[in-house]
């Protein structure tokens, strides 16, 4: 059992994210949910983190109907 969830939203940030993914200690459950990015975050976080738990959203819904 994980010792904390973390949940990112994420929407065309894929630097940002990738550095925050890496700075996250082993053994949190992480889930990003990405709210249809058209830069390559959705193929980093499957090729450099692929532990991570991904939603991919077909459009962008926001943050509150994430």
């Amino acid at each position: 059992m994980p010792k904390l969830s973390i949940i990112i939203l994420n929407h065309n940030t894929m630097d940002l994210l990738k550095q925050c993914l890496a700075s996250i200690p082993a053994g949190h459950q992480i889930i990003v949910v990405d709210n249809a990015s058209t830069d390559d975050s959705v193929a980093m976080v499957k090729k450099d983190f692929p532990k991570v738990e991904l939603v991919q959203n077909k459009e962008n819904l926001g943050y509150t109907k994430s």
